[in-house]
């Protein structure tokens, strides 16, 4: 998305800074069993993720992150200074969350940032100018503590610069700036990578967000103008891209309804920037969840494998998990960015949230 598409205006908004929860609806009484339920999996799961955040120190030592809060009409949004992840959307009409708890038993995370890599490295390495690295899946970026650099009443922007512990594993300089700009019922993610170093910049850029379900049986997914897809699916043995082994998806009225099967090979991916814009809704066509990432090379959908999980992520990515076998030098891996010195990158995705 480019930042012309991006609006920076926005009536009644409200923005709190603070290591508080916002619970707008425990200032409402309950509404049903599934309501309870929502706020107890929230709760629950965020006193898991705080415990997480004090053990391992995302959040500096044992300092719990501060978590940004944006608030109008609609939504409640927070975004935490760990990983600047999103870490809860809440639909303030229709009293439901809509962003995943992160609750461990099947994934512990919200939304995080897929940055200098998405998805995994065959065998866990790359290779930069005959040197072999090592970098765990999707990269650092959402295991990294950024510094909270803009508030204002529509938006916060956080900021991740390289160090010497980054360039053991990532020789690179580099900045990144995270935006997140609510405006009605739409959530903006713009990132901005900017090349500091005086080399050229290799790097892959991607989103996470999962989105809550009642079950994942049965989801539809709406891929507006589209009749068939064709799908990658990922060698689990490997984590790795089965590229060579692609499948053919037929569209119903531009309709793929989630089905018993439909994540056993992992992540459905979509490459060739196929997919600018997919829906996700209930089986009864309800709680529907827009994603638009019109510059995205590559769209991932994932639930975790034969769990049945509560959730479905809708991922926007520039660059991808390497392909099967791949050994070859970074600058040549699948997808994969380049940014010349001194340049700067900047795109954005976009969530929303049916009125």
């Amino acid at each position: 998305m480019s930042p012309d598409m991006i609006s920076c205006s926005i009536g009644n908004t409200m923005l709190q800074e603070s290591t508080k929860v916002m619970l707008p609806i425990e200032q409402k009484p309950l509404r049903g069993m599934h309501t309870l339920f929502c706020r107890m999996a929230y709760r629950a799961g965020r006193r898991v993720k705080e415990k997480k955040n004090r053990r391992y120190g995302r959040a500096g030592g044992m300092e719990m992150a501060e978590m940004r809060t944006l608030e109008n009409a609609y939504l409640v949004v927070e975004v935490s200074d760990a990983g600047a992840e999103l870490s809860r959307v809440y639909d303030k009409k229709k009293e439901r969350e809509v962003l995943w708890n992160a609750d461990p038993k099947y994934w512990g995370r919200h939304s995080p940032i897929l940055f200098p890599f998405v998805g995994k490295l065959n065998g866990g390495v790359y290779h930069y100018e005959g040197t072999e690295y090592s970098m765990s899946a999707h990269g650092f970026a959402r295991d990294s503590e950024f510094e909270c650099v803009e508030l204002s009443s529509e938006a916060v922007t956080h900021r991740l610069v390289s160090t010497e512990i980054t360039k053991k594993n990532y020789p690179f300089n580099f900045e990144l700036l995270v935006t997140h700009r609510l405006t009605e019922n739409h959530i903006s993610v713009e990132w901005t990578v900017k090349n500091t170093d005086t080399k050229t910049l290799y790097y892959s850029i991607g989103g996470h967000p999962a989105f809550n379900v009642d079950s994942v049986m049965g989801c539809r997914l709406v891929f507006d103008g589209l009749d068939k897809l064709s799908c990658t699916g990922i060698d689990l043995p490997t984590g790795t891209a089965d590229a060579e082994h692609p499948v053919m998806l037929t569209l119903t009225d531009h309709v793929y309804t989630v089905g018993e099967h439909t994540f056993d090979a992992d992540t459905m991916v979509f490459d060739e920037g196929q997919v600018k814009k997919v829906t996700l809704e209930e089986a009864d066509g309800t709680g529907r969840v827009t994603l638009i990432c019109p510059d995205a090379q590559h769209v991932g959908i994932w639930s975790p494998v034969q769990k049945n999980a509560p959730f479905i992520c809708l991922e926007p990515w520039l660059g991808r998990c390497d392909n099967k076998g791949f050994t070859g030098e970074l600058k040549d891996k699948y997808g994969e960015q380049s940014l010349e010195a001194g340049k700067s990158f900047r795109t954005a995705y976009e969530i929303v949230v049916e009125k």
